[in-house]
């Protein structure tokens, strides 16, 4: 039976093909083991031999809970951001709503709208799926599913988790373009949602216009 996410994604997302080139097999494991496990994060060590029988050993292999991205736009034009401490870079940070997509959630549209609800307040009943990105394919499973949130309006209080401290910013379309040109937008995975969000809403071309 087809996963919710799965049946929401339809086949523009299908690589199936891709994967099936003969030229490029994929290297067959022959022994896994985990080194960390908790709720957070999964780290693997595979054993692996390569088509042309290369073994590479170990390998480690992150396994993370699939993320949703939102862009948030309201009725007028206005792009929701949120700025946030992130204790990787130990900095504050400009970017999109987002969060993992929890078992609960039947799919990302329903994940990208709780997301939006509870970090900024922002309502939107007008969601479409944009694109599904990888965060990093060489070493992680996982998939950021990108969603555009229409007509977004403030009808709700923030709900965020005791660990978490969010301001929101609405900003003009150009204006976030501009932000993901100067690296004051610094996470990769923001700035192409960003760019492909605006396209999708067919932005994207007026702002480069201007």
């Amino acid at each position: 039976m087809q996963s919710p996410i799965a049946a929401c994604l339809s086949n523009k997302f299908d690589y199936t093909a891709r994967m099936s080139d003969n030229l490029l097999p994929p290297w067959q494991v022959t022994g896994s083991r985990y080194i960390h496990r908790d709720r957070w994060i999964r780290l693997r060590a595979d054993d692996c031999v390569t088509a042309d029988g290369v073994e590479v050993s170990p390998y480690y292999v992150l396994e993370y809970p699939d993320v949703v991205i939102v862009l948030g736009l309201t009725a007028e034009d206005k792009l929701i951001l949120v700025r946030q401490y992130r204790h990787g870079l130990g900095l504050i940070t400009t970017e999109l709503p987002g969060g993992i997509i929890d078992k609960e959630d039947k799919n990302p549209l329903e994940a990208a709208a709780r997301e939006l609800a509870e970090e900024t307040g922002y309502v939107s009943t007008n969601l479409s799926l944009v694109a599904r990105l990888s965060p990093g394919a060489a070493s992680r499973t996982n998939y950021f599913y990108v969603v555009l949130a229409r007509d977004a309006e403030p009808l709700l209080p923030k709900h965020l988790d005791p660990a978490e401290a969010i301001l929101v910013d609405l900003v003009d379309c150009e204006e976030a373009i501009r932000m993901c040109a100067s690296g004051a937008i610094v996470q990769t995975h923001d700035v192409a949602s960003i760019h492909l969000g605006l396209s999708a809403a067919g932005k994207l071309k007026q702002v480069l216009d201007l």
